[in-house]
């Protein structure tokens, strides 16, 4: 059918988004198995999910798509949360391993998307990883806001700039939500 060959898509588009060769845009996260950029880009396709992750391309894939930040690991650490699901496979990874892994490659930020984040925009570690929900009100019962980020394009008057900028579909007149965001907010419009 028409729609399972446009989920067959899925399997061959990107896992990951560099820009500026100085932030790295992944759906979850580092986890456990992503050192270098190359772990990410050396992925075969099409990429085929396997949740019990038994080889090391699996684990990796898992990483990518659902590994987590917390500010209570340090390093590494199962994932409790989602255990139900991945029988210890999914992890969450901390401060430590994230500097690492930017200094390794030579970055300078992190961005995810798959963390539910009440706020839809919440940075972490010094603005070294921001996490961008998108869902507003998810399941139709937290009440949350969406987020997004524009990346500013780096020109000679001015350094490469991420804007954020938050969905309330509860109220679009509102003023922008407080969060703890430092990131000069875009200019809003009002129609």
């Amino acid at each position: 059918s028409i729609f399972m060959k446009i989920n067959d898509l899925f399997n061959y588009l990107p896992l990951g988004v560099l820009v500026d060769e100085q932030i790295l845009c992944l759906h979850g996260g580092i986890g456990s198995s992503i050192s270098k950029l190359d772990d990410i880009s050396s992925l075969k396709r099409p990429i085929q999910v396997n949740q019990t992750g038994t080889k090391p391309e699996d684990k990796k894939v898992l990483d990518i798509l659902w590994s987590e930040y917390s500010d209570d690991v340090t390093d590494i650490s199962p994932n409790e949360e989602r255990d139900i699901y991945s029988k210890g496979i999914i992890v969450k990874f901390g401060k430590e391993r994230l500097n690492q892994f930017l200094s390794d490659n030579n970055l300078n930020l992190l961005i995810t998307s798959h963390q539910w984040i009440f706020e839809g925009i919440k940075t972490y570690d010094n603005e070294k990883l921001i996490i961008v929900y998108s869902a507003t009100n998810y399941l139709n019962k937290y009440n949350n806001l969406g987020g997004m980020v524009n990346i500013a394009k780096k020109t000679t008057h001015r350094p490469l700039q991420i804007l954020p900028k938050l969905i309330n579909v509860f109220n679009f007149d509102k003023p922008a939500y407080k969060t703890n965001i430092k990131m000069q907010s875009p200019v809003r419009i009002k129609k």
